[in-house]
């Protein structure tokens, strides 16, 4: 009866420190799970300010791209021709008085 009593006291010694052992390794994944989703989110946050940055730049895009096919679409005009002469070439017509002024 006495070796009985002593087997059963080892079991239970036996059986509570796997039990701590089991509990440490729980806490020890909870952690490191947490860890990992924090993890997670930066890097989604990262990923979405990304995002948002690129979709700001394709809508500037996007409108340049507006602009210049109305720049194309109004270059076969003769008023056209004309201003890009007047503005970027410094061109004038023929017929046109120019006044400069005294220094």
């Amino acid at each position: 009866m006495a070796e009985l009593k002593e087997l059963i006291s080892r079991f239970k010694l036996v059986r509570t420190r796997s039990s701590n052992l089991t509990k440490i390794v729980v806490i020890i994944t909870i952690i490191l799970c947490m860890g990992a989703l924090l993890t997670l989110r930066l890097a989604m946050t990262g990923i979405e300010h990304s995002t948002d940055k690129l979709a700001d730049q394709a809508a500037a895009l996007e409108q340049s791209n507006i602009d210049l096919e109305e720049k194309i679409g109004q270059l076969g005009s003769v008023q056209s021709v004309m201003d890009i002469a007047r503005e970027e070439l410094g061109l004038v017509n023929p017929d046109t008085v120019i006044f400069e002024p005294e220094n």
